[in-house]
């Protein structure tokens, strides 16, 4: 991956050379291999975290499944890899999704 695909994330260039020199391509079984659940998506709990710098609206799917009462959702002001560029703030949302 080029840096350059990171850029407008919230990510420092010490931050984008440490995503880029450590990535690994997708694995292609995400994509053709379909998840097993124990029930229904909408049914199961889940916290859908929103990174605002990434742009993207939330598709319909999304819109439909936080309708539910076991879905919430939390908008982060950072890009797509807040791993990186916000971690105690995502840490902290992880951690209160895990306590509900």
């Amino acid at each position: 991956m080029s840096a350059a695909r990171f850029e407008g994330h919230g990510l420092t260039d010490e931050q984008i050379a440490r995503i880029v020199e450590g990535s690994t391509p997708h694995p292609g079984a995400t994509l053709t291999e379909p998840a097993v659940l124990a029930r229904p998506l909408g049914e199961l709990p889940a916290t859908y975290i929103q990174c605002l710098l990434a742009g993207d609206e939330l598709s319909d799917d999304v819109v439909k499944l936080l309708t539910s009462n076991h879905w919430r959702l939390v908008k982060m002001n950072a890009g797509h890899w807040p791993m990186f560029s916000q971690p105690r703030e995502l840490a902290q949302i992880l951690l209160d999704a895990a306590e509900e």
